[in-house]
C-alpha cells in the first residue's frame, strides 16, 4: 500500500505539528477539528514553526509555500477522511472521544485506510474495538514538539497486521522520524518510564526536598537530559501528564503510578504548563 493523502484528526500542538511534518514530506494533507477557529490557530502555530525553519536556514522559503500548499483544513471529518490513505487520529487523552472518532472513520474511510492513533497510552486494542478493522488499527505516538523530535512510539496490538506495521514504518521514516515498535501495553514504553520520572519528581517537590530549578539541573548535567523533568512537564502539560498516570493507575492498579497530590492540585488551580503560561516554574521557581 502507498500512502498519498493523509488525515490528521485535531489541530492542537500534537496535531498540528503532525500535519506539518506530513505536508513538509510532500504528502496532500488534511487537518480535521471541530470548529474553524481551533483550525486557524493550528494553522498559525504551523506557519510560525514553518517561519523558524526558515529563519535558521533549515528549509527554504520556496519549501515553506509548497507545504502550506499541500496542507489544507476541514471542519467536516467526512470530508478530510473519505479518501485518506492513512489517518492520525491526535484529539485530547479521553478514550470515550477517541472511541467515537475511531467509529465515524470506520464509516467514513475506505476499508485499505490505516486508523492511527497518537494516543499516548490508551490501549490499541480498545480503539480498534471501535472499527471492523482491527488489523489496520495502530499506535503513532509522536513526541512532542513534532517538527523537532526524532522517536515515534509505534505501538501494535495483538491483531494489528504486519503490512499495517510496515505502512507505518515507511509513513513514519518518510517524515524524517526514526520509529520504535513497541506492544500495547499499559502506557506503552516512554510513558511508562518519564511518568514514573515526574510523579517522583514531584514528591520530591512536596517533601522539600530541593528547589525545581536545582533538580532540573542535577538531572541534565548528570544524565545528559535535554530539558529536567519538571521542564518537561511543563512542556507536555500537567493535565496531560494526570490523565496518563491515572490512566496506567487504573489499568494496572500499581501505587507508583498514582498521581502524586501535587500534580491534582495543579491541575485543578490550571497551572498546567507552557500552553497556558501557568506551570511548575511559574508556581514554584525562585529565581
Amino acid at each position: 500500500m502507498r500512502v498519498k493523502k493523509v488525515c490528521v484528526i485535531g489541530s492542537g500542538t500534537m496535531g498540528a505539528g503532525i500535519a506539518q511534518v506530513s505536508a513538509q514530506a510532500g504528502y496532500e494533507t488534511t487537518m480535521v477539528d471541530i470548529r474553524q477557529e481551533f483550525l486557524d490557530r493550528g494553522m498559525d502555530k504551523i506557519k510560525a514553526s514553518l517561519g523558524k525553519f526558515v529563519e535558521k536556514e533549515k528549509i527554504k522559503q520556496e519549501e515553506m509555500k509548497e507545504a502550506l500548499a499541500r496542507l489544507r483544513t476541514s471542519v467536516d471529518m467526512k470530508d478530510g477522511a473519505k479518501d485518506a490513505d492513512y489517518v492520525v487520529e491526535a484529539v485530547f487523552e479521553r478514550a470515550e472521544v477517541k472511541l467515537l472518532i475511531f467509529e465515524q472513520l470506520e464509516e467514513i474511510c475506505p476499508k485499505e485506510t490505516i486508523l492511527a492513533s497518537n494516543t499516548s497510552g490508551i490501549p490499541i486494542s480498545l480503539l480498534a474495538s471501535a472499527t471492523r478493522r482491527a488489523d489496520k488499527v495502530i499506535g503513532a505516538h509522536f513526541m512532542n514538539p513534532v517538527p523537532l523530535m526524532k522517536g515515534v512510539e509505534i505501538v501494535r496490538s495483538l491483531l494489528t497486521s504486519e503490512e499495517s506495521v510496515k505502512v507505518t514504518l515507511d509513513f513514519v521514516k518518510s517524515l524524517g522520524k526514526e520509529p520504535v515498535v513497541v506492544k500495547d501495553s499499559p502506557g506503552f514504553v516512554a510513558n511508562r518510564i518519564y511518568m514514573l520520572t515526574v510523579n517522583e519528581a514531584a514528591k520530591l517537590l512536596e517533601e522539600g526536598a530541593g528547589r525545581i530549578e536545582d533538580m532540573d539541573k542535577l538531572m541534565r548535567l548528570s544524565f545528559n537530559w535535554p530539558m529536567g523533568p519538571f521542564e518537561l512537564a511543563d512542556l507536555i502539560g500537567i493535565d496531560v501528564i494526570v490523565d496518563l498516570l491515572e490512566g496506567i493507575y487504573k489499568q494496572t492498579g500499581w501505587e507508583r503510578y498514582k498521581p502524586t497530590p501535587l500534580l491534582k492540585r495543579m491541575v485543578e488551580i490550571g497551572y498546567t504548563g507552557r500552553k497556558t503560561g501557568k506551570g511548575f516554574y511559574q508556581l514554584f521557581a525562585q529565581g
